[in-house]
């Protein structure tokens, strides 16, 4: 029974399956290959519609974003006017005077910048010389400090840790303080400029960011060449400034400086803080003391031994002002540096002090 259903089976073609042929498996194939493509594309399509119905509907209602990423970027420094010196004039008279001076020391290596804040009238020399900063490095200093204290960022009283690696020898006070000791913001500045504590000012370095952080405010003031490149007390000269660089920062901060307010590097309240600091500056032989009675001045000084410097602005007793940098190269301590600096700055005083001399109209002038 079972071959001959077996049989009966094989013979019948109705119930025999025949194979396909390879070409009807190769057609085959290639229905299924246009089916699957015909089916990506469908989804692409219904992929990108979805994506622009997405990106439609995020513009008609945009997503809120989280309030803890919404932070206005800090205010940037403001720069120091290019021109803010004003030099219109130089003075032939006040120039052969101080090079006569200059002449009687033939050791010493000054480089001068005078300005008159009124009239622009100006003698200068190296003026744009790079040389050692000395502790004149802590005006720019003080001013991004005050900087910082404008906008915010630091409050005078806030208070600084002295640490080992803070304390430093030469000048100052502070040295003498134990680790772990405390000092105000308003004390360390004060220090910094009155009696030029180093201690005090590697710390201002560091609240203030450090070295590289400052040296890039000062670019963006327009400063070229000043730069914090050690730590204080810095005897080997490492930081650099030039006579006309320290004479910009004087003047910024003088209180006869027409500027805008949008322009001002610090606030009128920031400029009478450093200018009393500045006042009551504890060395007083070099520039101080070629002035007349009645004259005041704030300042800052500089002495590394091989180099001694001072900065400031000088009202004169009939309330005109004028800008001095001076800075001189000399053998290592020799005592003829402060007294150049003393003598160039009577004359200088002798010079701004004496009314120009006016025609009046109508009158001819006399040959």
């Amino acid at each position: 029974m079972a071959s001959n259903f077996s049989n009966q089976r094989t013979k019948n073609p109705k119930t025999r399956r025949r194979k396909p042929s390879r070409q009807q498996r190769a057609r085959q194939i290639d229905r299924s290959v246009w089916l699957f493509v015909l089916l990506v594309r469908a989804s692409i399509c219904g992929l990108g519609a979805s994506a622009i119905a997405g990106t439609a509907m995020s513009i008609v209602n945009p997503p809120k974003a989280p309030l803890s990423i919404d932070i206005a970027p800090p205010p940037k420094p403001l720069p120091i006017p290019i021109d803010n010196l004003q030099q219109t004039t130089a003075s032939i008279e006040l120039t052969d005077r101080l090079q006569a001076a200059i002449k009687t020391k033939l050791k010493l290596d000054p480089s001068y910048i005078f300005v008159n804040s009124d009239s622009g009238e100006y003698s200068q020399l190296g003026a744009d010389r790079v040389l050692p900063a000395a502790s004149t490095i802590k005006l720019p200093i003080l001013i991004a400090l005050f900087q910082d204290v404008d906008l915010g960022k630091v409050k005078l009283s806030e208070q600084l840790t002295i640490d080992q690696k803070s304390i430093v020898g030469g000048s100052g006070d502070l040295q003498e303080q134990k680790p772990g000791t405390q000092v105000s913001i308003l004390v360390a500045a004060t220090k910094a400029i009155a009696i030029s504590d180093n201690t005090a000012t590697n710390l201002l370095i560091r609240r203030l960011g450090g070295a590289s952080a400052l040296n890039q405010r000062f670019r963006n003031w327009g400063l070229q060449m000043t730069a914090i490149n050690r730590p204080l007390p810095d005897l080997e000269g490492k930081n650099v400034t030039t006579a006309r660089e320290l004479a910009r920062l004087m003047r910024s901060i003088d209180p006869t400086t027409q500027q805008s307010p949008s322009s001002k590097i610090v606030s009128d309240a920031a400029r009478t803080q450093m200018l009393n600091m500045m006042s009551n500056t504890y060395r007083n032989t070099m520039l101080p003391q070629g002035l007349g009675a009645g004259a005041k001045i704030a300042h800052k000084t500089g002495d590394i031994g091989s180099l001694i410097a001072d900065v400031g602005s000088i009202e004169l007793p009939s309330g005109k002002k004028y800008i001095a940098a001076v800075l001189v190269n000399r053998p290592y301590n020799d005592p003829t540096g402060p007294e150049l600096v003393r003598t160039m700055s009577k004359i200088a005083y002798e010079y701004f002090r004496t009314p120009t001399p006016k025609i009046s109209p109508g009158v001819p002038k006399r040959e």
